[in-house]
């Protein structure tokens, strides 16, 4: 192997490495890398698909899409540029081939702006505890929306009152119905970890149960597979947090991997500004659900992601790094 090798090498497992730390549902981690002589290839790991959350690999492509924003960044700073081609190989199957390929078509130096966001990706983690009442000044606001515009995508806040209602009303039913569906239940439960060893899954130390007070205006995914589900205790003040609506106008595969890149520039930006995040995935999970809020913001596009933002609390702690797959379980040489 000559040195030009080793570094080509080298280079391909900071990419991916960088690419393995994007969320992803249930942290399923699903994708897989291979590296030719000039590109990168994306794959979808279907072995990894949640068939009961997930059953068309929508969050899949979504993840998959974060991942991939990763690797974009990773390439800009190593001074590259990176030309993306989604399904290459023609048509959208995913167990077909590549979902994305990614060419190196020359070098260019460094974006300061692209660094900020590949060093966010070391501490962007999601965060589901109370936030601090404040509201995002507009200019973060502002941001959050470029940086999904940026990747093709829109951005939507919930100022309206009668939306911020109908929204809520969606992800609270379908929170209980994924809660009270015994085969979503035993699928939550296959990806929960209580080992330090583990590589992937929802680490038990992450999980904010139902025993803990918590009232907020809109239902926070509970993970937690012990006792009764969807079981939250009266507390004193109900959390009012900034929601954002990430979406596009197709609803295509490709659409779906946009809007996993412009859902994660938009965590990623958010991270670097000090802002905390979560999904609030439930409404979007659920095909009824998914439509009826589609319908309430005026039937404009597909909704892909909702975020709940926010600044931590002053005394909040760190948050620890959630499990993540070794590089050489995910990525292949050609």
């Amino acid at each position: 192997m000559t040195s030009t090798d080793t570094l080509l090498r080298d280079l391909a497992r900071r990419i991916v490495e960088a690419a393995g730390l994007a969320p992803s549902i249930h942290n399923t981690q699903p994708w897989r890398w291979r590296v030719g002589e000039r590109n990168l290839d994306l794959f979808a790991d279907t072995s990894r698909q949640l068939r009961i959350a997930d059953p068309d690999g929508r969050q899949l492509l979504l993840s998959c899409g974060a991942a991939l924003l990763h690797a974009r960044l990773a390439v800009r700073a190593a001074g590259l540029v990176p030309d993306v081609t989604f399904f290459p190989s023609g048509g959208d199957d995913l167990g077909a081939g590549p979902v994305a390929t990614i060419r190196i078509t020359g070098g260019q130096p460094a974006d300061p702006q692209d660094e900020a966001l590949l060093a966010a990706t070391h501490h962007r983690h999601t965060d589901r505890r109370p936030f601090d009442p404040r509201l995002l000044e507009p200019e973060h606001l502002r941001a959050l929306r470029l940086a999904a515009e940026a990747e093709g995508a829109w951005l939507v806040s919930l100022d309206d009152t009668d939306l911020r209602i109908d929204t809520s009303v969606l992800i609270s039913r379908a929170d209980w119905l994924e809660n009270h569906d015994p085969a979503y239940r035993t699928e939550l439960e296959s990806w929960s970890r209580a080992t330090p060893d583990a590589e992937d899954g929802i680490p038990r130390d992450v999980v904010i149960g139902s025993d803990q007070p918590r009232q907020s205006e809109f239902a926070i995914r509970d993970f937690n597979v012990v006792g009764e589900p969807g079981l939250h205790l009266e507390q004193t003040g109900v959390e009012r947090p900034v929601v954002l609506l990430i979406g596009t106008d197709a609803d295509t595969a490709a659409e779906r991997l946009r809007a996993g890149q412009a859902m994660e520039r938009v965590l990623l930006t958010a991270t670097a500004r000090g802002i905390a995040t979560s999904p609030l995935g439930q409404a979007v999970d659920l095909d009824v659900t998914r439509e009826l809020l589609r319908h309430s913001v005026g039937g404009l596009g597909h909704i892909q992601m909702i975020i709940r933002v926010g600044y931590p609390l002053p005394d909040a702690e760190p948050l620890k790094a959630t499990p993540r797959r070794s590089v050489n379980d995910i990525l292949r040489f050609e």
